[in-house]
């Protein structure tokens, strides 16, 4: 059974005691409002997370601490979550039950993630410069290396049009060029005492552990109490008129790039209907625009869709020869109407559900998607998250819902990036 316990305010502990793994997946997660201000300040944080701290103050000394724990591996990253960004520090390491007798690695385990996760290497000029300045370096080499890809810069262009009032929607994780060029070992140090201070934390263990164990371990940690964060997990928006542009690129490849508005909200009534509808459409490799665009017309090099029930949105990306964008328009047009007009078959329809659940089921064979789905069930505590409420939800999904689904698409943005038929040839 799963055991939850707010040990105070802000700070929730979640167990989650599991025979089916060898492994204890504990993760830390830091919780707070998604702004363009702070992306780079946290993608920092988490990047520092693992080269080293106040305790294990060189990476050699930390990868020691990991080793003596027979190997635990540390994981740590930046997650954008509808409206809300969450820092991830995750430590795996081998359960109590499958060390030799009597020989326990739990409360050491906890304690370096406690260690890693709270007490950063900080001088009197705040981070220290020997581990900042090439982190802060490597971010910006990741920002440039963007436009340098067709496809990236396809899809930021495109997404600061459809989320241009909401610009750290539409931003990477690693913040813009001006964020990274202002970051700073002080900026940085203040604003991690902020988050230390305020972020709402979920913390997670998965595996076979005492729950109560646990529980008597993390309440130690010397985590203050915090003000929960209100901001809502779904995305609420203000979304711009239609337009319909392109640019010149000197690239190869053109990059035809179509966001879709959806009535849909995560976990919401209709989900699971905008789930397998946008699966069907172009979500999968059996959808009906991957067969008509690629298959059949031979006209793209890929084409899909990227489903968001978080943003309300879905977005549609091919990459196409210069030249047959309006082809290619035709054919997307074609196969929404195809799907409004329920013309596909039951077995498109069943193979598009079960790989679906095919899926959903392999991550739970993952312990960080398990912490991960517990957190983002804390935050709508209506929603069923099991496995099971899955592949029930799934397998109900009909071809008059999905009619109903398809004829609901309202494009706002169509953005070619036209390329340059004459690049390397």
């Amino acid at each position: 059974m799963v055991f939850s316990k707010m040990l105070r305010s802000g700070v929730r502990l979640t167990v989650v005691p599991s025979q089916k793994f060898k492994t204890v997946t504990a993760t830390v997660n830091f919780i707070a409002p998604l702004q363009v201000a702070t992306l780079t300040n946290r993608q920092l944080i988490a990047n520092l997370w693992p080269v080293a701290n106040a305790h294990y103050p060189t990476p050699r000394a930390l990868t020691v601490a990991l080793q003596d724990l027979y190997g635990a591996s540390l994981r740590t990253g930046i997650d954008r979550e509808g409206a809300l960004s969450i820092a991830t520090c995750q430590l795996q390491f081998l359960s109590d039950s499958v060390l030799p007798a009597g020989e326990s690695i739990l409360g050491r385990a906890l304690a370096l993630l406690q260690t890693i996760c709270w007490q950063p290497l900080l001088d009197d000029q705040g981070y220290a410069a020997a581990f900042f300045t090439p982190e802060r370096d490597n971010l910006a080499h990741e920002l440039q290396s963007m436009t340098d890809s067709a496809e990236n810069k396809a899809v930021l262009t495109a997404q600061a049009q459809y989320f241009q009032d909401a610009p750290e929607q539409a931003a990477v994780l690693a913040g813009t060029p001006a964020t990274v060029a202002a970051a700073t070992p002080q900026g940085l140090a203040a604003y991690w005492r902020t988050m230390a201070a305020h972020d709402e934390i979920e913390i997670v263990v998965t595996g076979a552990v005492s729950p109560d164990q646990v529980a008597d371990l993390v309440a130690q940690w010397a985590v203050p109490a915090r003000s929960a964060v209100t901001t809502p997990l779904q995305w609420q928006g203000t979304v711009p008129a239609p337009r319909r542009w392109q640019t010149p690129a000197a690239f190869q490849q053109s990059q035809y790039i179509a966001i879709y508005q959806l009535p849909v909200t995560y976990y919401g009534p209709s989900y699971f209907d905008y789930l397998v509808t946008d699966a069907l459409f172009g979500g999968s490799a059996n959808s009906l625009l991957f067969a008509a665009v690629r298959e059949q017309a031979g006209l793209a090099y890929y084409a899909g869709t990227d489903f968001d029930a978080q943003t309300g949105a879905t977005m549609l990306q091919a990459g196409i020869d210069p030249g047959t964008a309006d082809q290619v328009r035709a054919i997307v047009k074609e196969t929404l109407a195809q799907l409004a007009a329920g013309d596909f078959s039951p077995e498109r329809l069943h193979s598009i559900q079960q790989e679906l659940i095919t899926n959903r089921l392999g991550e739970d064979d993952a312990q960080a998607a398990v912490n991960g789905r517990f957190v983002l069930a804390h935050r709508l505590p209506g929603a069923d998250m099991t496995p099971a409420a899955f592949r029930t939800a799934v397998s109900a999904v009909t071809p008059a819902a999905i009619q109903a689904c398809a004829g609901q698409y309202r494009l706002v943005v169509d953005y070619l990036q036209e390329g340059d038929a004459r690049d390397g040839q």
